[in-house]
């Protein structure tokens, strides 16, 4: 094990060695500088060639390609040359400066040679400046030729994709496909030979430079050594039952070891072979061959390692395993069969103008690949693998999903009519495409899924790089981390630009193109005197977050560890503590637009704008922030107050930007707009302090004696230790009645919220107090007859002098809401 390592890091030593002795003999062999006039007509006289070019007739998408390529090197070099000429002429302004000639008939006399240098620095600054301008003139004239075989490339795909050739169903095509053949099999073997005896024989020999590829070979060693020892220590080979995570690393181990290495492998045979200069149409097949190699290898090292058809309890993705078996075999076959089937097609394609050839190939292509791809779109292989009870969809990916794959099957059915009307490069396009593309997305979730275990299993508590960040964070042991989503997030949005890239241009989309689009969007549209692009909003957003981060942090250290230490009450703390979170928002909005470009001069414009808006649809939230300025800066309500406002009854618990946080007595919260308590009336209890009074109503027999009833009711209240003594309990007579004497007891108590406690509490008092002394009889009240019950309404309504009587009982006295109150006794 150690002479294994001492090998690994001695081959990583030697590659990086190399590398830089590489690099360093780069670096020390400079090109020749050539006279600026002699390299503008260099420029000019490869613009005009480039130009000249583009007018002919047949072009081809490789040879557009290539003339684009001249004109970015030209222009790289002109505004290379203008960066160089715009610093000299900076720094000759600089120096000519302080020569300047001071104008007044007191400016002290010139020497000669101040003057002589000025003039030097004068004729120096024109030249830099003329300089500027004609590679100015050169990087226009390239931007013109660039946008023009953009677009005249965009042209010749489109034409190419939509020429019809003979159709397979045609006679004269099953005639001349025999001698188009042998014509196509001929061209190869002869090109074969050529090559064999050329490039091959001078790569035997030695004859070729191959100092980066041995590095990349090297690089290509140590991976394979690296995921050799991996898998050994991490692999699928152990016998106990693995966890999530040990499927997550055992799949990303396999990433390397049965994809990466191969295909760098495949890569480098590649360059290898397209260094010895293969004849045409070899030229062509290598780079091809190598590309089908290397998609042949990502699918069965995806399969292998995604799927897992071997081994079901490694297997990461949510198959059942009858579908990830079925999906694996079917995706195999189809990629070994229509590999060979393209390859045969474009080799014999390539060997020259085979109309029969390009017509009848295009069809059984097409055939073989819409037979081969139906059993890979069908649901048996997509069954989704779910625990009993589970609630998860039965198909992978679900509704939308299988309606993807329908209109998939579509497409690659309607290749074989394309191919059957004689659009051979169409249909062929139409199926590799589809094939790049799925592709591509399925190695972006499988990446995206696997960084995304990785993450989760490198933050968990229990690893090694889980502890060291809670260490240096100073976070508990068992905290929860969510910086990984962070990083999750960030390798989604690369992930999802270079697929914006690449699956356009599996299509057939240019990706200069593409480039172009992404830099307008970077660059931005000038509107007035502001530029509005994608980094400055992108820096905006950035500004306002860490603005608002900031905010957050001296709030929480306001109120957290400052406002407990200062002796204020609570209302004045959280005022204090809105107030911050205003002031916080209202600087990020100031330093996000400051970052966007927007310049302060105009911000008249902006606000006009936002007056605008909310005139028209953001009045009422504007309306309510505003209220809760007025609210925290007039201070009629605040927390803990006791209020009444549009029929909710509660304490005041928090006022924040929007709206109030009221907590009712049922303890229910209720949140109430801020704008509520400026137009409607508002009942405060505790406005002006928390003291509050308690009344409590009685009502006695006729009979009784109101002097003591006013001496019991007055102990009663002084009785209890919250009762206020100051002011004094209020005892109040109040009105006689036919049927009882109706007594008020008026207490106050210095908290509002003793105020229900002391109620219950005096009622229970007097209660016992008048039981005690006999003022009230405590036995149920008997039952009325119904002559009885008719006899008292009317004496209520006046129509009889006496009360209602019943046998052998106590006349009745009292009726409402005391039942209590009873008559004495005869």
């Amino acid at each position: 094990m150690r002479f294994s390592t001492r090998l690994a890091w001695s081959s990583l030593a030697g590659l990086a060695f190399l590398l830089a002795g590489v690099v360093a003999f780069a670096q020390q062999t400079p090109a020749p500088q050539r006279p600026f006039s002699q390299l503008v007509d260099l420029w000019t006289r490869q613009l005009d060639r480039i130009a000249t070019r583009t007018e002919q007739a047949v072009l081809l998408p490789a040879e557009i390609d290539a003339l684009r390529e001249q004109a970015t090197d030209v222009r790289a070099a002109a505004a290379a040359a203008a960066a160089l000429a715009r610093n000299d002429l900076t720094d000759t302004k600089k120096l000519l400066a302080p020569l300047e000639a001071k104008p007044g008939p007191d400016a002290p006399p010139e020497s000669d040679a101040v003057k002589a240098e000025r003039q030097r620095l004068t004729e120096q600054a024109t030249i830099s400046e003329g300089r500027a301008k004609q590679c100015e003139v050169v990087i226009a004239r390239a931007d013109q030729l660039l946008e023009h075989l953009t677009k005249l490339r965009g042209e010749v795909v489109l034409q190419n994709l939509l020429r019809r050739n003979a159709s397979p169903l045609s006679s004269q095509v099953w005639s001349n496909i025999g001698p188009e053949l042998a014509a196509s099999a001929q061209a190869l073997s002869v090109a074969m030979s050529t090559w064999n005896r050329g490039g091959l024989a001078a790569l035997r020999s030695g004859g070729q430079d191959l100092t980066p590829l041995a590095a990349w070979a090297l690089l290509t060693l140590a991976l394979w050594w690296a995921g050799r020892w991996l898998r050994r220590r991490f692999g699928r080979r152990h016998a106990h039952e693995p966890t999530h995570r040990d499927r997550t690393i055992a799949t990303a181990i396999d990433g390397i070891g049965l994809v990466l290495v191969p295909i760098l492998a495949v890569w480098l045979i590649g360059k290898l072979l397209s260094a010895s200069a293969p004849p045409p149409p070899m030229d062509v097949l290598v780079p091809e061959l190598t590309l089908r190699l290397i998609t042949l290898l990502l699918v069965f090292g995806m399969t292998a390692a995604g799927l897992a058809p071997a081994h079901p309890a490694w297997r990461i993705l949510p198959f059942s395993d009858s579908s990830a078996h079925y999906l694996s075999h079917a995706l195999r076959r189809l990629m070994v069969v229509g590999i060979v089937a393209d390859l045969i097609y474009v080799s014999l394609s390539q060997a020259g103008e085979r109309e029969a050839v390009a017509a009848v190939g295009s069809l059984v292509l097409a055939t073989l690949v819409a037979l081969l791809a139906l059993p890979t779109l069908s649901n048996k292989a997509w069954h989704a693998a779910r625990p009993e009870g589970s609630e998860l969809p039965p198909m992978i990916g679900g509704t939308w999903w299988s309606i993807a794959r329908l209109v998939l099957s579509a497409v690659v059915l309607s290749s074989i009519g394309f191919a059957l009307a004689g659009y051979a490069a169409l249909a062929a396009h139409l199926h590799a495409s589809i094939a790049a593309t799925c592709l591509l997305i399925a190695i972006g979730l499988l990446l995206h899924r696997l960084v995304a275990d990785l993450l989760d299993a490198a933050a968990a508590p229990d690893t090694p790089s889980g502890r060291w960040v809670r260490h240096r964070l100073g976070l508990p042991a068992d905290s929860t981390v969510r910086g990984q989503l962070i990083v999750l997030l960030l390798f989604d949005l690369i992930l999802v630009a270079l697929l914006a890239l690449t699956i356009p241009a599996t299509w057939g989309v240019d990706i200069d193109a593409i480039l172009q689009g992404f830099g307008q969007l970077l660059r931005g549209v000038k509107v007035g005197g502001v530029t509005i692009s994608l980094g400055n909003v992108g820096m905006a957003i950035l500004a306002f977050g860490v603005c608002m981060l900031i905010a957050r942090l001296i709030r929480s250290i306001v109120r957290d560890r400052v406002l407990p230490t200062v002796d204020a009450p609570l209302p004045l703390r959280q005022s204090i503590d809105a107030g911050l979170n205003y002031a916080g928002v209202m600087i990020a909005i100031l330093v996000g637009v400051g970052a966007l470009g927007v310049d302060f001069t105009n911000l008249a414009i902006v606000l006009g704008a936002l007056s605008v808006g909310i005139g028209l649809g953001l009045q009422n939230i504007a309306n309510n922030v505003i209220s809760g300025v007025i609210l925290l800066m007039e201070r009629p309500i605040k927390a803990g107050d006791w209020v009444i406002v549009n029929g909710h009854e509660g304490f005041v618990r928090r006022i924040n930007i929007r709206a109030t946080e009221i907590e009712t007595f049922q303890r229910t919260h209720v949140i109430v707009p801020n704008s509520m308590f400026l137009q409607n009336p508002v009942i405060n209890r505790t406005y002006a302090d928390t003291s509050s009074r308690v009344e409590i109503q009685i009502a006695v027999p006729l009979s009784t004696d109101v002097m003591k009833l006013e001496a019991i009711l007055r102990e009663a209240a002084l009785g209890h230790p919250r009762v206020l003594r100051v002011p004094m309990p209020i005892v109040r007579f109040v009105r006689v009645t036919t049927a009882a004497l109706d007594f008020e007891l008026f207490v106050f108590v210095s908290n509002l919220e003793d105020r229900l406690t002391v109620m219950n509490d005096l009622n229970r008092s007097i209660l016992g107090r008048l039981i005690d002394e006999m003022i009230i009889d405590p036995r149920p009240v008997p039952e009325l007859r119904l002559r009885d019950i008719d006899k008292l309404g009317a004496a209520f309504r006046g129509e009889l002098p006496e009360r209602p009587k019943t046998e052998g009982s106590s006349e009745m006295t009292s009726e409402g809401p005391d039942d209590a109150a009873a008559a004495p006794k005869n």
